[in-house]
């Protein structure tokens, strides 16, 4: 346990020097092995291992159907949907940017992808209508959180990598939390609107709806679609990715009649790019999960939370508030190989569905996108809002509350995650 120890502390401590999540890990997980003698072919056996399995097969298809639509100019026409909607509202464009993150996030699947493709067309505009550049950026890097918990979601596929859990009941599971969250964030938008004395839009009339609408309806078919036959088992999540990717070729070329070439390679390289980047943590953290796990460490720490002799509803908030602190210092897929493991075990010992405990740790989880020191969707609203993140962080108060509560209900009322789970078989 010594080594463990060690390879703990410089893993947090390359991360603390600005060395990315994923080499830490990797960088960490090879000197255990070396002073260890295990033979360094372990590593490498197991940084290829865990990427070979066919549901992350999904993972470039899904990125890549993201990549595609946005280059399409689908984040203008959702956007100019979600207007004609709620412009009206207190803070109006505030609340334009929530519900395009709602309806985005069955779109991309990811958090990132939605704060920097919404962000980039509404908060320079939220900027010139005498928006706050900090209201801007807190507003657009608290909704696109719901990017990783509204279905389909890739994050869901790596747990489902992690857990051997059904992907399309982790859609089901996670689709009331996501709107629950982005609702009452349109909420807390709306109150600080009228608070402020924030602009409101003029009310859209019948015509504007119903060609904004009939402009989106075509890109919403693409979640419905995908999400539709993963439930109903027309298609495993690889196939249905694989389709997708295909439709948001054929609707971006003939009927948005928006991308090029020129487009088309730019969505090829940032799907390289994002799956890179996700596969290597992946790769990078199931070395560290097999040393974890050939320890019998996940399990001992089950052991030792469970020891403590703790009431089910304290142990549950003592978890959660782990989760917390970890997703403001670390990415989520890294978390969730380390915690997923020591989390299920209490879960089902607890009487608790592990399909529940999955969904509770992705949204608290969540929360850290936008929390310093580490949020990636906050970094990235205020590089986009010319702001620092020091004034932003009182806008964000409300919504990181609103986070907790949410999170929290998620974790006590079951049917929020598993009454839909429970209509499939």
């Amino acid at each position: 346990m010594t080594m463990i120890l060690v390879m703990a502390v410089l893993f947090f401590a390359l991360i603390c020097v600005g060395v990315p999540i994923a080499f830490s890990m990797g960088s960490a997980s090879i000197m255990y092995l070396l002073s260890n003698n295990i033979s360094i072919a372990v590593a490498s056996q197991k940084f290829f291992t865990q990427t070979q399995s066919f549901s992350f097969l999904a993972v470039p298809f899904f990125i890549l159907a993201g990549t595609l639509m946005v280059e399409a100019g689908i984040a203008k026409k959702l956007i100019n949907f979600a207007s004609v909607l709620v412009r009206h509202l207190p803070a109006g464009l505030g609340c334009v940017s929530v519900v395009t993150s709602m309806i985005l996030a069955g779109i991309s699947g990811s958090s990132v992808a939605d704060a920097s493709s919404v962000g980039a067309i509404l908060i320079p505009e939220m900027n010139d209508r005498g928006y706050p550049p900090p209201f801007s950026a807190a507003i657009n890097a608290t909704s696109s959180v719901v990017g990783i918990i509204i279905p389909p979601s890739s994050t869901m596929i790596v747990i489902s990598a992690i857990t051997n859990l059904s992907v399309a009941k982790l859609f089901m599971a996670g689709a009331i939390p996501g709107i629950i969250i982005g609702f009452v964030f349109l909420a807390i938008t709306a109150y600080a609107g009228i608070k402020n004395k924030y602009p409101r839009e003029e009310r859209a009339a019948w015509p504007e709806i119903w060609a904004a609408t009939k402009d989106a309806i075509i890109a919403m078919v693409f979640p419905v679609f995908m999400i539709g036959s993963i439930v109903t088992g027309l298609a495993t999540c690889t196939e249905s990715a694989s389709i997708c990717a295909i439709y948001s070729l054929i609707v971006g070329i003939f009927i948005y009649k928006s991308l090029n070439l020129k487009k088309i390679f730019k969505a090829l390289a940032d799907a390289a790019i994002g799956t890179t980047v996700v596969m290597m943590v992946v790769s990078c953290a199931s070395i560290m999960q097999f040393i974890l796990i050939s320890k019998q460490v996940p399990a001992k720490i089950s052991s030792a939370l469970l020891g403590l002799g703790l009431p089910n509803w304290l142990l549950l908030i003592c978890m959660i508030l782990l989760l917390g602190v970890a997703g403001m210092v670390m990415d989520n897929v890294p978390n969730l190989y380390i915690f997923l493991p020591i989390y299920i075990p209490i879960a089902q010992s607890m009487g608790m569905d592990p399909i529940q405990m999955a969904i509770i740790c992705l949204c608290a989880l969540a929360l850290g996108l936008f929390t310093p020191p580490v949020g990636t969707t906050l970094f990235i609203s205020c590089n986009i809002a010319k702001c620092s993140i020091e004034s932003v962080v009182k806008d964000l108060i409300p919504f990181f509350i609103a986070g907790v509560l949410i999170v929290i209900g998620v974790a006590f009322v079951e049917p929020l995650t598993m009454w839909l789970p429970g209509f499939m078989a």
